[in-house]
């Protein structure tokens, strides 16, 4: 499970030069998980596009519904209090701080584009190439699960 920003679902689901590194990171963990917030700077982000002449409406809306119905049950809100103090430790956007204080609540990577947050954050956030040169998976060590023989069931004389 990683967290992933705008600007990473953006590349996953736009095509774009960066598009094939999110595909990538979507092979190395499937799980995204995001703040609902999300939805906003993501509709910012087709609203954009629509601007520059790079798609139709109708190909913003189809993107926006299956990017939806990937996401929506991977949402999940981080506590404001935790947004709050770390825009106002860090001087980041409450915005950018939604991603990172879902990362470190869940215990996982936020993986983003975005360069302050890797400099600020450079234990949770991680760009895409980097994500995929660490091998990273969710950010969590994770040790290998002990064998164990089989159970012999205890006979009763």
């Amino acid at each position: 499970m990683i967290v992933v920003d705008s600007n990473v679902l953006a590349a996953r689901n736009l095509t774009g030069v960066q598009t094939p590194l999110a595909e990538r990171v979507e092979l190395v963990d499937r799980f995204w998980i995001v703040p609902p917030l999300w939805r906003y700077e993501f509709e910012n982000i087709l609203t954009k596009g629509l601007w520059a002449r790079q798609f139709t409406t109708e190909g913003a809306l189809h993107v926006w519904q299956v990017v939806m119905a990937r996401m929506a049950d991977n949402e999940h809100e981080p506590s404001v209090q935790k947004v709050i103090d770390l825009s106002a430790r860090y001087r980041i956007t409450a915005y950018d701080a939604n991603f990172i204080a879902l990362a470190m609540e869940m215990d996982v990577m936020c993986v983003t584009e975005d360069g302050e947050l890797q400099k600020k954050f450079p234990s949770i956030a991680v760009s895409m190439k980097a994500f995929l040169e660490q091998g990273i998976t969710g950010g969590q060590v994770r040790e290998a699960r002990a064998t164990y023989g089989a159970r012999r069931k205890k006979t009763v004389r």
